[in-house]
């Protein structure tokens, strides 16, 4: 029998040099590119090589991992195998957890994180679309609506202990549990959930910065025989947008199977469902691309800088060239990859939109439409 030790060193890091005139990668894009959680393990004859080929698997298995997590399903089979590429080449750095070793056995957690510029020139040359943008945070309520004990929150809910053991929570769509705590449970009642009451359910999403709640009701249906299983089913309403926002199913309990089996396979058909909407409408295609003429209210230089730096950091514009910087406007040509519908949800992301202004355009904050030559809302005229 072997004796586990842990070693002094928990942290191996590859930096990736960057090139001058690199683009600064937003730290929403780090993160969509960090996948977490990978378990490793491998025996060979000494710890040495066992260690060096639990963490080549490790990251080959997280590459993997992060292309699916990209790329629309219906591309899935076109995806490089991740055995058969230059993993070294698209790994930016990694961490190592929980690590233990013996004489001829490794075992550890790692998170990787892949260079975006890397992982996107790879998918470019693979001709596949993808999507490298997180969605804004979206609270969740597993309602639990079994007739005779009918449960919201924590206690005496198998489907929110399913979410709470099964989410993935690096999906592009990003689901939070809430607490349940005192607070949330005086926020919102068993029936005010079935009802979909708005004003409740924003309440909640405000309490945790997120961008909406959504209410996903797991109804289970007992057969008549009980050794045949159970069925369950799934319905999700998001507020403000109502109802199918996730599809409603059923998943039938295998006979013997306890339902949180099938509990955990629904919360995959959720996130599964949601990330493929996602995808479908956020996709940035490196193929197709263009370039806008925009005009810039500003009321100071520290305007432009901090309206500057935000675009920079957008995935989504790989060039901006100012053509005029005037004391309360700045003209600029903004190149930009794939359509221009992208572009206009990456600037909604900075709080920006455009308005056509003769052959050019002009761009603001959303909810604003500043006359010409005037600054937008929220920026301070000179005096």
């Amino acid at each position: 029998m072997f004796q586990w030790r842990r070693p002094t060193f928990l942290l191996i890091a590859f930096s990736c040099l960057a090139t001058a005139n690199a683009k600064v990668v937003s730290n929403q894009s780090q993160d969509v590119y960090t996948v977490s959680g990978i378990q490793v393990d491998a025996t060979a004859g000494d710890a040495v090589t066992a260690r060096s080929e639990a963490l080549l698997v490790g990251q080959r298995d997280g590459l993997d991992r992060l292309l699916r997590r990209l790329v629309p399903t219906a591309d899935h089979g076109r995806l490089p195998a991740a055995a058969s590429l230059p993993v070294e080449r698209y790994v930016q750095n990694f961490q190592i957890g929980d690590e233990q070793l013996s004489a001829t056995r490794y075992l550890a957690q790692l998170t990787v994180a892949f260079s975006p510029n890397a992982i996107r020139d790879l998918l470019q040359s693979q001709g596949l679309p993808f999507t490298q943008v997180a969605s804004a945070p979206l609270v969740i309520l597993p309602l639990y609506d079994d007739p005779l004990a009918p449960a919201l929150w924590l206690e005496g809910n198998p489907w929110w202990a399913a979410w709470d053991q099964a989410m993935d929570r690096e999906r592009l769509v990003r689901l939070q549990l809430p607490l349940g705590d005192l607070e949330d449970m005086g926020a919102l009642s068993i029936e005010q959930a079935r009802a979909g009451d708005g004003g409740a359910l924003a309440r909640l999403a405000q309490r945790y910065n997120a961008e909406d709640s959504l209410v996903l009701t797991a109804t289970p249906i007992p057969s008549a025989n009980p050794a045949d299983g159970v069925t369950v089913r799934i319905v999700g309403s998001r507020a403000g947008e109502g109802t199918g926002v996730v599809p409603s199913f059923e998943l039938r309990s295998l006979p013997g199977q306890p339902i949180e089996v099938a509990l955990a396979e629904a919360v995959r058909r959720v996130q599964d469902s949601l990330d493929e909407r996602w995808k479908s409408s956020h996709q940035l295609r490196l193929d197709q691309g263009g370039f806008l003429l925009v005009n810039v209210p500003i009321g100071g230089l520290s305007d432009w800088v901090s309206i500057d730096q935000g675009l920079t950091q957008l995935e989504e514009v790989s060039q901006i060239e100012v053509t005029s910087f005037a004391r309360n406007r700045v003209q600029a040509q903004i190149h930009y990859v794939g359509d221009q519908a992208s572009l206009e949800q990456a600037l909604a992301r900075l709080g920006l939109t455009l308005s056509q202004e003769g052959e050019s355009w002009l761009l603001h904050p959303i909810a604003t439409s500043p006359r010409p030559g005037a600054p937008p809302n929220g920026i301070s005229t000179p005096s």
